[in-house]
């Protein structure tokens, strides 16, 4: 009699999952809501951002001169000697040529590796 017990009680139990399996992934693909993805349009319509990577220990040095040319950091990767700043590319551009900073670059833009075609 106990055995019956857990036989029907396993087989319950793996009814349950199989329905929440399949309710799950019917949520998932769910064409009555499709995707609206705006983020590409909102990274179009931010400020370049640039890569100011420095010589070791002149990040104070470096910090003065961003100030002087009024340009903005963002971020930085200190372990990578970096500051991440937003200015204009002429302005960035000015900054390679100080001793101080050994490259300038512009951020790279990431995109999603989807295809539109498939969201829909």
């Amino acid at each position: 009699m106990k055995k019956l017990t857990l036989l029907s009680l396993s087989g319950v139990d793996a009814a349950a999952l199989l329905a929440l399996g399949l309710s799950s992934s019917s949520l998932a693909n769910n064409q009555g809501f499709p995707l609206v993805d705006k983020r590409q349009e909102q990274a179009e319509q931010q400020p370049a951002r640039y890569f100011v990577k420095y010589h070791e220990g002149k990040e104070s040095e470096v910090r003065a001169l961003l100030r002087q040319h009024n340009i903005e950091v963002v971020d930085a990767l200190i372990k990578q000697q970096v500051l991440i700043i937003v200015g204009e590319q002429a302005e960035v551009e000015k900054l390679a040529d100080h001793n101080v900073v050994e490259y300038t670059e512009q951020e790279p833009t990431r995109k999603l590796l989807s295809n539109e075609s498939t969201l829909q």
